[in-house]
């Protein structure tokens, strides 16, 4: 049994860097392609898909930010994480910025394990107090970001309020997998790349290792993850800039805070389907789907999976940053850029069909206003969190009815 555990964590080991480095390969279309006829065969145990499970989503949510830091193509879960690595990126700190997200998501891991007792212990009184108020809680953080704006709120709140109503009427509209690939890819992914294609290179990489690194944005990371895990609608990114602008990071522990809220989330995921039997992440969902409910020693071998996994994962994300860093001065980046959007466009329509494309479009055209606007992409954000704030309000039948009045 402990190979066949082994060799499932290895497999999930193997698809999460194929899912982490190839953009619009979500890890959810793994998990379902390859964990449900392996369960429909009859050929894999609970164990084996839970090790398989953990060992995917953990690699994804650390390798994906190779792509994300080094050539500007993110996943949803990386989207704002694009414009400081860039900065990283353009100064010869690319290796720096994807270092430094990889030192988020280990401190992360490390952190939930050892704090695992009292995590279960905290987590269904505190989520019995917010539950009832988790409308509120969305409104805060966005009031807390418009605070912290220095300047174009008003144009900020605009964005937040456009993205938000096209996110409510193409959700309601079309199906949640039609919608989300080719929307954030339009808002975060497109403006970036085309905005940024210029006719200069990437310049010559310094591979170096960040020294004194704070674990400021490790700990806002772990929290922030938390948060996300109990938030449905609030997204990785936004956390991160929500959470710096709190302890007031520089953009080394943004980009640390980035990595470590993406792997919390994975993890603090299987926490909550075991203390609440809620499913926050689509490896949750999946999981409790198989096997309902899990046991104490489910959500250890979730954790031992975990703690493997993003020890490989970091390894591996570290060694191909280095090689990939130090000749990427060589490469166009015009080219690369537009053959990124090419491939992004391809991916969209094969995945998503024209409706999909379509969708791109339009999103592209509102991140490239943005970005003309001068609004920071968080607040495009509002494509998933206005949705959701009508939801919990229980507006959520008057919605529907102003997505009816205006047909996609």
């Amino acid at each position: 049994m402990f190979l066949e555990i082994l060799l499932s964590a290895l497999l999930g080991f193997s698809l999460g860097l194929i899912a982490g480095l190839v953009p619009g390969i979500h890890p959810n279309t793994v998990m379902v392609v390859v964990g449900s006829s392996a369960i429909l065969s009859g050929t894999a145990s609970t164990d084996c898909v839970l090790a398989f499970v953990a060992s995917l989503s953990v690699t994804n949510s650390i390798v994906n930010f190779i792509p994300s830091v080094l050539t500007g193509a993110p996943e949803s879960d990386t989207c704002l994480s694009v414009l400081p690595a860039h900065r990283f990126l353009m100064s010869g700190r690319g290796y720096e910025a994807l270092y430094l997200t990889v030192a988020g998501g280990f401190f992360v891991t490390l952190l939930t394990v050892v704090s695992l007792p009292f995590l279960l212990w905290a987590v269904p009184g505190i989520y019995s107090l917010i539950s009832g108020y988790m409308h509120w809680l969305l409104i805060a953080v966005l009031l807390v970001l418009l605070f912290n704006t220095r300047s174009r709120r008003a144009l900020s709140l605009f964005v937040f309020l456009i993205t938000g109503i096209s996110g409510l009427l193409l959700l309601s509209s079309f199906h949640q997998e039609t919608v989300l690939f080719p929307s954030l890819t339009g808002l975060f992914a497109v403006p970036v790349l085309a905005l940024s294609a210029g006719t200069f290179s990437f310049p010559k990489q310094k591979i170096r290792t960040p020294k004194n690194i704070s674990m400021k944005g490790g700990f806002s990371g772990w929290l922030s993850g938390i948060f996300v895990g109990m938030l449905p609608g609030l997204g990785s990114a936004q956390a991160a800039v929500l959470s710096n602008s709190i302890v007031r990071g520089n953009e080394r522990d943004f980009m640390m805070s980035m990595g470590g809220i993406n792997t919390s989330n994975v993890m603090f995921s299987f926490i909550m389907m075991f203390t609440l039997s809620k499913t926050r992440t689509g490896a949750a969902a999946f999981i409790s789907g198989i096997s309902g409910a899990i046991d104490i020693y489910g959500l250890s071998l979730l954790m031992a999976v975990s703690v493997l996994s993003c020890m490989l994962a970091a390894v591996f994300t570290l060694y191909a940053g280095r090689l990939f860093t130090r000749n990427i001065h060589r490469v166009n980046y015009r080219k690369m850029n537009f053959t990124i959007v090419a491939f992004l466009v391809v991916i969209t329509f094969i995945i998503t069909g024209i409706y999909g494309l379509l969708i791109m479009v339009l999103c592209s055209l509102i991140g490239v206003c943005s970005s003309y606007m001068g609004v920071k992409r968080m607040y495009m954000m509002g494509f998933l969190m206005l949705p959701t704030i009508i939801y919990f309000s229980g507006l959520g039948d008057a919605a529907s009815l102003f997505s009816l009045l205006i047909p996609i």
